[in-house]
């Protein structure tokens, strides 16, 4: 995927979820393209600092619940990711992905 359309990508699922973060459709997107599957991974190809990458995670996850952590390293932190089914549907497109 091209650096362009990725952000293109990003840009939609803010617009679709205004109250994403512009990381947090990053962190999507990056899931939908098989770009990252993990949190360090991600923090990695995205020079972004893994706290922040955290901290996105943690609101996907527990806030929104689009996205559901499949393994942690304690040591590192290192988080696994997995789209749930409402995450899937907001990258689709659907308008129910997120409650009103």
């Amino acid at each position: 995927m091209e650096a362009d359309d990725f952000l293109e990508r990003v840009d939609a699922i803010v617009a679709r979820a205004p109250q994403l973060s512009p990381l947090d459709g990053a962190v999507l997107a990056s899931l939908d393209a098989e770009i990252a599957a993990d949190s360090r991974s991600f923090a990695k190809v995205f020079g972004v600092a893994h706290a922040l990458v955290l901290r996105a995670v943690s609101e996907l996850a527990d806030g929104f619940g689009l996205v559901a952590v499949t393994d942690r390293d304690a040591r590192t932190q290192r988080t696994k990711l997995a789209l749930t089914e409402a995450g899937r549907r907001l990258l689709a497109g659907r308008s129910d992905a997120l409650p009103a």
